[in-house]
């Protein structure tokens, strides 16, 4: 115990010069790449402590450091261009998921070595210290389903992205193009606000649009869990901050239907967006775990061409396991990309140009490139 207490003082007394260092200097790339009217002052410094913190523990105690990102911050770091891969075959990932082991904290991945992957078509990955996805496609029906596993270290790195980096932009811009320009691991279209007046839109905790009439909103609060509001509950900017202040919420997508709820189906019979009853282009955002998410579309593809009613996809989802599953834009604007290239088919051959995209992102700074080489 006393060389315990020894080694915690020494901790403290290394911690305190960190941080008398850290906020002397500031993080001077971290206010360059942002608006200084979003900057939060109070999240970089907490940001700066937790940063610095964990730092120090890790250099003295045999623990595992914790990396996050601030919401202030438009771009992320860069993606190790050395930790993307890809296989052809359900049972080449599994050595690469058993690398994965402790970042997915004792949950099981969605995809297995019994995967009915599509024969012939690649199954694509990327792993570091703070986060891992694997993407691939799987016939079903007579369709072909596009899916994006993503396990992540810390709810941070789960972000939303408007074009230009602001609500209200009126210039678009390709789900790739988005993904580029964040430098997004893997990007999804998201729920395409700028081509339409109505929903709820949230970003950084700030409520731009409160108009919940006919949408049901999928909140994203600061643990990454997934929260909804049903199309009628919220319907004014005042209310809907109500409920971001309440659930520290980050952002918001508004399309919907919510479709899977506590591992039942709920496709509402009717809904004011989507095109619920025809054969259409689906996309859908599902948590599988604290952190764990999975990116779905479902488009044709020689041989299969026929596409899912909402309620078919929903039965589809809810047949492999998924208990949360809320539905993004369709059509020509579902798109997923990893490493700012398409992985699932998009409709008519080219990518939409949208207002925004939701993506994930690595937490490891470059300079941890060379170390981790």
């Amino acid at each position: 115990m006393k060389v315990f207490r020894y080694l915690w003082a020494a901790v403290c007394c290394c911690l305190s010069a960190v941080l008398l260092l850290g906020l002397l200097t500031g993080n001077q790339a971290d206010a360059a790449a942002a608006d200084p009217a979003d900057i939060n002052v109070g999240q970089v410094f907490s940001q700066q402590v937790e940063d610095q913190f964990s730092g120090v523990l890790e250099s003295v105690l045999p623990i595992r450091r914790t990396y996050r990102l601030s919401d202030s911050t438009l771009v992320a770091p860069k993606a190790n261009p050395a930790n993307f891969g890809q296989v052809t075959c359900p049972e080449e990932m599994m050595p690469v998921i058993a690398r994965a082991e402790e970042l997915l904290e004792g949950q099981s991945t969605f995809f297995t070595a019994d995967t009915p992957a599509r024969e012939g078509h690649a199954i694509r990955y990327y792993l570091d210290d703070t986060l891992f996805t694997v993407t691939w496609k799987q016939p079903v029906d007579e369709c072909v389903y596009t899916f994006a596993e993503v396990k992540i270290a810390h709810a941070s790195q789960f972000r939303r992205f408007f074009s230009r980096g602001r609500y209200g932009s009126e210039v678009f811009f390709t789900p790739t193009e988005l993904s580029r320009s964040v430098n997004a691991v893997l990007a999804s279209a998201g729920d395409f606000h700028g081509y339409r007046e109505i929903g709820i839109v949230v970003n950084n905790g700030q409520v731009f649009r409160g108009k919940g009439h006919f949408l049901d909103t999928c909140f994203i609060d600061d643990e990454g869990d997934l929260l909804f509001s049903m199309a009628g509950e919220l319907t004014s900017i005042e209310d809907a901050q109500k409920y971001v202040d309440e659930h520290n919420i980050r952002f918001s997508l508004s399309f919907g239907p919510l479709i899977i709820r506590d591992g039942s189906c709920c496709v509402p019979e009717e809904y004011n967006s989507g095109e619920i009853h025809e054969n259409y282009v689906r996309s859908a955002l599902c948590q599988l775990g604290p952190l764990h998410y999975l990116v779905v579309t479902a488009n044709t593809e020689p041989p299969f061409h026929i596409l899912p009613t909402v309620s078919e996809f929903a039965t589809r989802l809810w047949e492999m396991g998924i208990e949360t599953a809320y539905c993004l834009d369709g059509g020509q604007t579902a798109a997923i990309a990893l490493d700012h290239q398409l992985v699932n088919p998009v409709s008519y051959g080219a990518e939409r140009e949208i207002s925004d995209i939701l993506y994930f992102a690595t937490a490891l700074p470059e300079e941890s490139w060379e170390a981790a080489g």
